[in-house]
């Protein structure tokens, strides 16, 4: 699998204790190349660890052991996982726990061949890596985090994702 380094300013050293549990995808409203922007631009103070293009190309623009801002904001969850602080109240920064993917597209965009699978072969990576399960409560949609959201969209058909990975990963 080959990556390309796109490095954003846009993320936290470190996770603040925390290690990945989970992948976040998303959509990125737009082109990879506009994204590829859109992420460098200290301004726009959002990131994800990777993107895919339409081609199934991959862009690397945050290390993994480092927090990127793709999935901060938390609204509504449905996600089983999301963390608490120990009173139980405030929700923790999901940015912290998870790793974020960005695909090519929009919310309505049918997905190639090439990004689903370069997609699922990254996703089995990154799982490998950290030892994060792959099925339906650790590969997620945004909108599991933030119901205000229709991240990653109407289209994308996350249970294929998550079936290609098992099959990468032999699981």
């Amino acid at each position: 699998m080959y990556i390309i380094d796109v490095p954003s300013p846009n993320f936290s050293t470190g996770r603040k204790g925390y290690s990945p549990i989970a992948i976040v995808i998303h959509i990125m409203e737009g082109t990879l190349g506009g994204t590829d922007s859109w992420f460098k631009n200290p301004e726009s103070r959002v990131s994800a660890h990777y993107g895919i293009g339409l081609s199934g190309e991959i862009h690397r623009y945050v290390q993994e052991q480092d927090s990127a801002w793709h999935a901060g904001r938390v609204d509504g969850p449905r996600w089983a996982l999301i963390k608490r602080d120990t009173t139980g109240g405030k929700y923790i920064n999901p940015n912290y726990y998870t790793i974020g993917i960005e695909h090519e597209g929009y919310k309505d965009s049918e997905w190639t061949g090439a990004l689903y699978a370069s997609s699922a072969e990254l996703i089995a990576d990154i799982a490998a890596r950290w030892e994060i399960p792959i099925d339906s409560e650790h590969i997620i949609g945004h909108r599991e985090i933030y119901c205000l959201k229709s991240c990653p969209g109407s289209k994308v058909i996350i249970g294929r994702i998550i079936e290609m990975a098992k099959e990468i990963a032999g699981v």
